[in-house]
């Protein structure tokens, strides 16, 4: 973009004067996405007209409750005439704060990533503690099962990745375990969906990766990258976060049940540290192991294991699968 429609598009903001400024073109699969970076201060984000101004006022929301926690976020800004969106093009453009620092992802080779993480954790609980039930978005999370998240399509992402394992472990001759996880699934989601409207929910970021946690002195400082941001089931949230996952380069070295029992473990200490600043009510302690199965046998992370697991190790991938369907 040229210097003179970058300062048109700045003026809606009451923004008359740049220095420098720095564009990054993030555009994928015919999403348009251009962030240009202002003077160390700002980031104009361009997209194509699918943001809505219901949405920012969302995300704007979101961003104080984190910063009401600790959590520095982003500002969004208002323009002239009061609203967050300014048209250009065809396409809107939004204004937000530029977050000075490191993400985690940056710092990776000098960050303690396991303080970082506890911190993280620690910030699901009171943020959820906090803010159940407040101004809910109407757009789900990137997590939410059974109702859809935006970039869902027909069904939510865990299904879509449990159906890729089915049609895997068909395809290697394993059908009878191919069904059974296919009833495990069914039989965990129909429990939910006789409650689900009922558990505490709050809106959250929703994409809690390196490359979006904000990192200072070895501290959790921020979060960035507010597009997947939604409304979650929190106990859903607590189990998608704590997932963990298999280390690649345990699998060749321990027994299927070593790497359950460590995974499972894992998680334990994680969800613990959630729940410290968060107490389930009794519906929510009832329901939050149903979800917990179907993170462990379906999120992506998993599934992709699985599927490598099966070529390298078939026998011990399926003692693997077997055991979280015995669970």
């Amino acid at each position: 973009m040229d210097r003179a429609a970058l300062k048109a598009i700045l003026e809606n903001y009451g923004i008359k004067d740049i220095t420098q400024y720095q564009e990054n073109d993030s555009t994928k699969d015919g999403d348009f996405r251009l962030n240009i970076f202002i003077d160390g201060k700002y980031v104009l984000r361009i997209n194509d007209a699918v943001i809505t101004e219901e949405r920012l006022a969302s995300i704007s929301r979101l961003c104080e409750r984190y910063r009401e926690i600790g959590v520095a976020t982003p500002r969004l800004y208002k323009n002239l005439s009061g609203r967050y969106l300014t048209p250009w093009e065809g396409r809107v453009c939004y204004l937000s704060d530029y977050l000075e620092g490191q993400t985690e992802r940056e710092a990776q080779d000098s960050c303690n990533h396991e303080q970082v993480r506890r911190e993280v954790l620690r910030s699901i609980g009171l943020l959820s503690r906090k803010y159940s039930g407040c101004d809910l978005s109407p757009a789900n999370s990137m997590w939410s099962i059974i109702d859809l998240a935006p970039l869902d399509v027909d069904i939510d992402e865990k299904q879509d990745n449990l159906n890729t394992l089915v049609e895997a472990l068909h395809k290697l001759g394993e059908s009878e375990l191919a069904q059974k996880v296919s009833e495990f699934n069914r039989a965990k989601r129909e429990r939910i969906k006789a409650v689900y409207k009922r558990l505490p929910r709050c809106v959250i970021q929703g994409d809690l990766n390196w490359s979006n946690i904000m990192v200072e002195n070895d501290h959790f400082a921020g979060l960035i990258d507010f597009n997947m941001a939604g409304t979650e089931v929190n106990i859903n949230h607590f189990c998608a976060e704590t997932n963990g996952g298999i280390p690649e380069e345990d699998f060749d070295r321990k027994t299927a049940g070593e790497l359950y029992n460590e995974w499972r473990f894992r998680q334990d200490s994680d969800l613990e540290i959630v729940l410290r600043e968060y107490p389930l009510n009794q519906l929510e302690a009832d329901t939050i192991d149903d979800y917990r199965s179907i993170v462990l046998i379906s999120q992506y992370p998993n599934v992709t294991a699985f599927l490598e697991f099966l070529e390298r190790n078939r026998e011990k991938a399926v003692q693997l699968i077997q055991l979280i369907l015995h669970r």
